[in-house]
């Protein structure tokens, strides 16, 4: 697993992921959003291109890129304290270290963490999560666990904020064995 430092350095510099998931060493993922290729339909004869073509960019990229630079900074200033602001960038590697002066890394982890894997699933690194709808958390009794199935490590989690595994404090995770309690609990 990745440290709020590795999440950030990949937003940011370069993605290396992880041991299990390598990155490519490439630009940083919000780069990659920033300047995604044109994705548009051309008519194949000429002429203008017909209704319902795609726009010129990925307004998806953008809106994500946009969304969690703002986010970043908003962050920023409230775990410093301060009503100033300061560039996207700075404002994101500040983050780890304000998490930490703030005692608040573990909810600051789990929100870059989405933006993170927002980043991957957006960009198509990753396939998207899936609402397990029928399910209900072992934790907090809620239907609210996600899920992906990726072909080498199928796993879930609780997306209650009030979700408490008794373990970490944190809401739950399911992996391996304890996934398939999951089944076990499934309402109709």
């Amino acid at each position: 697993m990745q440290t709020l430092d590795d999440l950030v350095a990949d937003l940011v510099d370069r993605y290396t992921g992880d041991e299990e998931h390598p990155g490519d060493g490439e630009p940083g993922l919000i780069y990659r959003l920033d300047t995604l290729g044109l994705r548009t339909r051309q008519p194949r004869d000429g002429g203008h291109a017909p209704p319902g073509s795609r726009p010129p960019t990925s307004l998806e990229a953008v809106s994500w890129s946009q969304r969690i630079k703002t986010e970043a900074i908003s962050l920023d200033m409230r775990l410093r304290g301060s009503a100033r602001t300061q560039p996207w960038h700075r404002a994101l590697k500040a983050i780890p270290p304000g998490a930490e002066n703030a005692g608040r890394v573990p909810e600051v982890m789990r929100v870059v963490g989405r933006w993170h894997g927002t980043v991957l699933t957006v960009l198509g690194l990753r396939g998207p999560s899936v609402h397990f709808r029928h399910a209900l958390c072992l934790a907090c009794g809620q239907r609210t666990v996600y899920g992906r199935a990726d072909s080498d490590r199928p796993r879930a989690w609780c997306i209650n904020d009030e979700c408490d595994d008794g373990e970490t404090g944190q809401p739950a995770r399911y992996e391996g064995a304890r996934m398939y309690l999951l089944t076990e609990s499934r309402v109709p």
